[in-house]
Order: C-alpha cells, then sequence, then structure tokens
C-alpha cells in the first residue's frame, strides 16, 4: 500500500532534518527516509565547527543566519544542539592576508561580529600558541562548535512533533515520476508518494539523482579526524582554522582537542567503501602539525581517531535548488562545510519550496545547472580551495 505525504526528504543527516523541521513548521507533512539511521553519514562524523568566515558571501550569509539557530536553540527548535562558544580564529598564509581583510569587511557588512587582530593579539588570547609564523588572524569571539549528532536528533524531534514521519533502514531503489513530475519513490519497505522530493542524501546524492533523470558531478571527500589529549599547560583555547598548516583543530570536551587536516584527504572514493580506518600516515602528520602552533601539545597523546565521508562538487560548494522532473530538489554537495549551515540551508529550501524563492538567504548561486553552464562558484576575495 502506498503511503502519501506532503514530501519526502531522502537523506536522515542534519540537513535532511533540518529541512523536513522547517517544512513541517509551514505546516506540511514530510516523511524522512534513511537507509541506516539517524546522521549515519557525514554528518554523524562532522567535527561540528560553528563559525561564519567564507570566502563567498552567500556562504556567510547561510552561517550568519545559521548562528542565530544554534545560539539560541531551545527556543527556535528545542531540545539541545551542543553548542559551546569558545571564540573561532582563522589563520591564513601570508599571501592571502589582503583577501582575509576584505573577507572580514565583508561578514561585517553582514552583521558578523568579527575582526583582523594581530598576531601579538592572539598571544594574549592563546598564550599556548606560537605566533611567530604569521601577522594576523581573524577572530570571532562569538563562534565556536556544537554536536551534529545532538543537533540532529532535536530537529527530527521537533520535526516530529509538528507531523512529519522517520522511517530509518529505508533504501530509495526508484523515483517515480509522471508527466514530468515526481510522484513518490520505491523503497525497500513499500512505496512512498508525495509530489516533492528533496535529495538530502550526501555521498549518495549523486546515485540518487540519477533515479530523478539529473546528474550532478559529485565526487567523494573521505577526511580523517585525531582527538588528542591536551597536557594542563596547554589550557583551553579556541576554534580554529589555521590554513597556513592546512590544518584545523578545536577543543573537545574531556580535556582533548579535535584536530584534523585540510590536504592529502582521500577524494573519490565510493560511497559505500569502507571508512573504518584512517590513513597510514595521518595521525603522524596532524601531531606534528598541532605541536608546530601549540608546542606544549608535545606531552600529549593519542585518544582517538575516525574517519568521515562526503559528498564534494568542482568548484568545494554547495548543490542547491531545483533540478530535473518538477518537484524534485537537491540539497548536497556540501563538501564538508555543511552542518554549520544546515538550520538556514532547512529554512531556505522550505522557502524555496512554498514561496518560490528563498528569502532569508539567497541561494540561488547553488543552482545546481551551473556546472553544465560552466559557472563554478568562486569567492571575491578567493583562498582556493579548501580540501586539498
Amino acid at each position: 500500500m502506498t503511503q502519501n505525504y506532503d514530501a519526502i526528504v531522502i537523506g536522515a543527516g542534519v540537513v535532511g532534518v533540518s529541512a523536513a523541521f522547517h517544512l513541517a513548521e509551514r505546516g506540511l507533512k514530510p516523511v524522512i527516509l534513511e537507509r541506516k539511521e539517524i546522521a549515519s553519514g557525514a554528518t554523524g562524523r562532522s567535527s561540528g565547527l560553528v563559525r561564519m568566515h567564507y570566502d563567498l558571501e552567500a556562504d556567510s550569509r547561510l552561517a550568519w543566519v545559521s548562528f542565530q539557530y544554534f545560539r539560541d536553540w531551545r527556543n527556535r527548535v528545542g531540545g539541545e544542539c551542543g553548542f559551546t562558544r569558545t571564540g573561532f580564529l582563522f589563520i591564513e598564509s601570508p599571501e592571502h592576508i589582503q583577501a582575509m581583510r576584505a573577507n572580514v569587511e565583508m561578514h561585517k557588512r553582514i552583521g558578523i561580529p568579527t575582526d583582523v587582530i594581530s598576531s601579538a593579539d592572539v598571544k594574549k588570547l592563546v598564550p599556548s600558541f606560537n605566533t611567530d609564523d604569521f601577522e594576523f588572524a581573524a577572530y570571532e569571539p562569538e563562534s565556536g562548535y556544537a554536536d551534529p549528532v545532538l543537533t540532529s536528533n532535536s530537529f527530527l524531534t521537533a520535526a516530529k512533533a509538528l507531523g512529519a514521519v522517520y522511517v530509518q533502514d529505508c533504501v530509495v531503489t526508484g523515483i517515480d515520476v509522471a508527466n514530468e513530475k515526481v510522484t513518490g519513490v520505491k523503497t525497500t519497505r513499500g512505496d512512498f508518494s508525495a509530489p516533492i522530493i528533496i535529495n538530502t542524501a550526501g555521498a549518495w546524492a549523486a546515485w540518487v539523482a540519477e533515479m530523478a533523470g539529473v546528474k550532478i558531478p559529485l565526487d567523494t571527500w573521505t577526511h580523517d579526524v585525531a582527538h588528542i589529549r591536551r597536557p594542563a599547560e596547554v589550557g583551553e583555547h579556541p576554534t580554529v582554522i589555521d590554513s597556513s598548516q592546512n590544518m584545523y583543530f578545536r577543543p573537545d570536551s574531556g580535556g582533548l582537542t579535535l584536530v584534523a587536516l585540510e590536504d592529502d584527504n582521500r577524494l573519490g572514493e565510493p560511497p559505500d567503501s569502507e571508512v573504518g580506518y584512517v590513513a597510514k600516515d595521518f595521525v603522524e602528520r596532524a601531531v606534528e602539525r598541532i605541536c608546530r602552533r601549540i608546542p606544549a601539545m608535545e606531552a600529549g597523546s593519542l585518544h582517538s581517531s575516525h574517519v568521515g565521508r562526503d559528498g564534494l562538487t568542482p568548484d568545494q560548494r554547495a548543490v542547491i535548488g531545483a533540478a530535473g522532473p518538477q518537484g524534485f530538489y537537491l540539497a548536497t554537495g556540501f563538501s564538508g562545510t555543511g552542518f554549520k549551515t544546515s538550520p538556514a540551508v532547512g529554512l531556505c529550501m522550505s522557502e524555496l519550496i512554498l514561496d518560490g524563492a528563498a528569502k532569508a538567504v539567497d541561494i540561488s548561486g547553488f543552482d545546481p545547472g551551473r556546472f553544465e553552464r560552466g559557472e563554478f562558484l568562486k569567492g571575491e576575495h578567493d583562498y582556493g580551495n579548501i580540501w586539498r
């Protein structure tokens, strides 16, 4: 028997459950179909940074709108998201300092609390840091990190309270189209009918899109993460993207520091391939780099490591919008930066679907057709690709 809904969301990562929540807020009854369980893909392995520093204005605007959710989560969504304010530092290599200054001015224009500070200011802020190799950094005092699994579960709980339905262990095997309009999906748990389908399937999104006759240039990005036990002499530190070292890191509970690298990530692995083990030399490289920035981390020790995987587009920017048959939408290809923008992306998807255009943020630049037109997204003051 076919089960009828107002919308079908494919994938219960944080973007999917955000979209379902915002649609349910607007009075629709969506069903979320998940091949495993909530946050079992990229979301569950996300590092959870909450910051607004981007070189593309639309990304910064999405992050800024999302930040309003993270810092007022209980009132806006309910439950917990685990947001922890640590402050955020963005350290760039010398050739990008002017771009960084220009981007900080763009962020200020949006309303983001941020500024460019000197290395001496950084040293006062974090005495444990080595600051000899850079002159300036961008600083966001209100930013930090949140818990992606808590965030996803809170979105799902709130969506279900508004009438959404969640079905896990449910693999989509086909998308039904009639008269150039989507009508529903076939799955391992029966047929579901709806005039709206949102593909938020992460690394599997290209495979899902093909069922609707839509081709998107989506590769995969596999990243390694380590947790280091932080020596007492290091103390607390901000969340940091240290592009001069091709690294990012943040504090975590239990006296840990999460460390990940921006270079030598594994690209192009099949979505279903093993993600159980980090690359052979990853931990050694990560430890070496965190010790360059925080020399006292030499006295630390490895706590754990894990691997995550996300969809990666040619310009390393998201794919958001309508594509193919009427009623089919994409919100995918976030290329490792989807968590921090997920509240705004879900809001914008609901506006696009129900109002004809997103109002909270102009997301037209993320149009899925841009690649076919050869229109890659690039910041006005570009830093280049994040993942190398």
